[in-house]
């Protein structure tokens, strides 16, 4: 079943990897019109009640192509004028039939054969409000045989409408059953399977945005234990988190490096673990990224004693990733997810790199992979996405870096691991295609990282 966050993806995704957005909503209303024609024939009268919306437009193109066999009217809740969305406008100018105001509507729609239901779509929550709750029950009491596009309104409520059928689109959608939906059909609207198998904007979606009455942390409180050895490297990976919204990004490092990374960002907290760092402070972190310019050779031991016992989200990325069966021993309880590039995942899992072995090695570490590459496969072993983009700039120091901190601060926004890494792989290779368009493949990781706000503002808004 898919749930409206999910048809929203599809939605997004397939303006992305295809475009116009009025294909599917011609082809949704004619398979609706296609149910009517087959199942109740043709010279009936039928009635389309729509809503403002995408469900509204559906059905519209519906009424549109009946009809030419049967005596079609229309009404717009909203009015003629009133609808929302630049497809449904489309729908309502095409459409040439007679029109019902909600006088008409009420007096006659006891009188049609078949009345279309497409005034609430999937996003529809809480209960229908005057008018829609007196159109509703006039639809449930007229006696006519109704059929919902794609999902009945007001589904979940207390005054759903009570279709004998219902015409849904690629897949029933949350909360569907027979008892409460009548007949269901699922049609094809001609969704190509990239649109699902693939990563794109849609992902956003999933993204829990701020609260204007949150307060500090609420958004999101990231870590990284890095910097070791490499102190660019956790710099880049703060960046990263900060740029998707954390409320709160650490840096826990050696005292030699301390200073150093201290100097970047008066934003980023930094903490040296030369002293005495209180256990219950990194326990209070939403996510930790164990890797980032940690270096080889450092004491295992040390390291799952910092994570020990934390119930939240560990990213693992570079040295992070030869700990990963230490780290699930010390945190039992956390989401992992490892962010290997082709080498790393030959090491980590004695398997080649392909997208079976990757999801095999998720199943069997309990663990969400981003198996990076020109394609990156982001499997948590039941789900497999892929994301296609990025360009041979991408290939400098530090992008690695840039995608594990992407993914630790949208993990600590976004509990669910596979979505958060989802996200992470396609914002990490937009990124890099946004700067080559500004700069061919003269950029840098910083250039990345100062692209990643215009890219939210794009994708979340």
């Amino acid at each position: 079943m898919m749930s409206y966050d999910d048809v929203a993806r599809a939605d997004r995704n397939y303006e992305y990897f295809v475009g116009d957005l009025w294909t599917l909503m011609h082809n949704a209303g004619a398979r609706v019109a296609e149910y009517i024609s087959a199942s109740q024939g043709d010279g009936k009268k039928v009635l389309v009640v729509a809503g403002n919306g995408n469900n509204g437009g559906d059905g519209i193109v519906a009424g549109t192509l009946l009809s030419g066999k049967n005596t079609v009217s229309l009404f717009p809740i909203s009015g003629p004028y009133g609808m929302k969305t630049r497809d449904s406008r489309h729908a309502m100018r095409d459409y040439r039939g007679r029109f019902m105001d909600m006088q008409s509507f009420m007096e006659e729609a006891s009188s049609y054969h078949v009345i279309i239901d497409a005034i609430f779509g999937s996003g529809f929550s809480g209960e229908p409000r005057p008018p829609y709750d007196a159109i509703i029950r006039k639809i449930n009491e007229s006696g006519a045989y109704i059929v919902s596009d794609d999902i009945p309104s007001a589904l979940g409520s207390s005054m759903p409408v009570k279709p004998d059928a219902t015409v849904t689109f690629t897949d029933a959608k949350t909360g569907m059953t027979p008892e409460n939906s009548g007949k269901i059909v699922v049609a094809d609207i001609g969704i190509p399977e990239k649109v699902f198998t693939h990563n794109g904007p849609g992902e956003f979606v999933y993204f829990r945005k701020s609260e204007k009455s949150s307060h500090k942390g609420m958004n999101g409180r990231a870590a990284i234990i890095g910097g070791w050895a490499y102190h660019g490297s956790a710099v880049i990976a703060s960046g990263g988190a900060m740029a998707v919204g954390s409320d709160l990004v650490k840096i826990y490092t050696t005292g030699l490096n301390y200073p150093i990374i201290s100097s970047y960002d008066p934003g980023i907290i930094v903490r040296n673990l030369d002293l005495e760092v209180p256990h219950e402070e990194v326990m209070n972190n939403d996510s930790i990224l164990v890797g980032s310019g940690l270096g080889k050779g450092q004491d295992v031991h040390f390291i799952t004693g910092l994570v020990k016992g934390f119930t939240g989200t560990i990213v693992l990325d570079a040295e992070g990733l030869d700990f990963h069966r230490q780290i699930r021993e010390a945190a039992p309880g956390s989401r992992i997810i490892m962010t290997p590039h082709t080498g790393e995942f030959r090491r980590i899992s004695g398997l080649e790199p392909t997208a079976e072995n990757a999801a095999a090695f998720a199943r069997s570490t309990g663990s969400c992979v981003i198996l990076k590459g020109v394609v990156d496969t982001v499997t948590d072993g039941k789900a497999t996405r892929f994301t296609e983009g990025g360009n041979p700039r991408m290939t400098m120091g530090g992008t690695g870096d840039l995608l594990a901190g992407l993914v630790t601060g949208l993990a600590a926004r976004t509990a669910n691991p596979f979505r958060a890494s989802c996200m992470a792989s396609f914002l990490n290779k937009s990124a890099g295609d946004f700067c080559q368009r500004q700069k061919s493949l003269w950029y840098s990781v910083t250039d990345m990282i100062h692209a990643i706000p215009d890219l939210m503002i794009q994708y979340v808004g």
